[in-house]
């Protein structure tokens, strides 16, 4: 954790390195996909427009499936009789394969919707979702209070000490807080999101877990 004397500039560093992981996060597998085409040698039209845009997906559903391969192979999730999902925006690394493995598992699914600065959980009852305040699905129905098990969180970036670089609103620090060490957290992202360190603060809840398309690191 950082010392009294570099607390002060944790937040801006943290800012600085969220604005370029969301640049980077943005770009990857585009550029990836073009690396791949250039490498191989490839027709030029194989690498442009919608051809691109296939091999791009392509890749990243790849590595979708090899992060929710690795998920559920941990433990705590085999354990688990209620997980917490987030449910993917933009870049983010996809969700709904570990949903639908945890379900075909008879587990209950959660997701999180935004209430004032907190996070309420409901349950995933094959019910419709609705765009929330920052423009991410959210889904219909009542909350529930319940802790969940198992906890997959989004990440912009991590490192091997388990510090989690999120989007700065603080929702998932305080559910997480609140839950406490009987929820097991695992932080899911791309390789390229796991970096040598990330800025972190006192109040910054450690996860128990990192999971990316190349590796599985475990706290506990």
């Amino acid at each position: 954790m950082p010392t009294s004397e570099t607390a002060a500039g944790v937040p801006a560093e943290k800012e600085r390195l969220r604005r370029a992981m969301k640049a980077l996060r943005a770009a990857y597998w585009a550029d990836a996909a073009a690396r791949r085409n250039e490498s191989n040698a490839q027709d030029p039209t194989a690498a442009g427009g919608e051809s691109l845009a296939r091999a791009a997906a392509a890749l990243r559903a790849a590595a979708d499936a090899r992060i929710c391969a690795a998920v559920c192979s941990l433990p705590r999730f085999a354990a688990a009789k209620t997980v917490f999902l987030y449910n993917a925006f933009g870049s983010e690394a996809g969700t709904s394969a570990i949903a639908a493995r945890a379900k075909a598992e008879g587990k209950a699914v959660f997701y999180p919707r935004v209430r004032g600065r907190e996070m309420e959980l409901v349950r995933d009852e094959g019910q419709a979702f609705a765009r929330g305040p920052f423009g991410i699905m959210e889904p219909a129905g009542p909350a529930e209070h319940v802790l969940p098990q198992f906890c997959v969180l989004p990440l912009l970036a991590a490192d091997a000490r388990f510090h989690r670089l999120g989007y700065g609103g603080g929702y998932y620090d305080r559910a997480l807080a609140a839950w406490g060490d009987a929820a097991f957290k695992a932080g899911i992202g791309y390789d390229f999101q796991l970096l040598g360190t990330v800025p972190a603060e006192a109040h910054d809840v450690l996860t128990d877990a990192l999971v990316t398309d190349a590796r599985v690191l475990v706290r506990r």
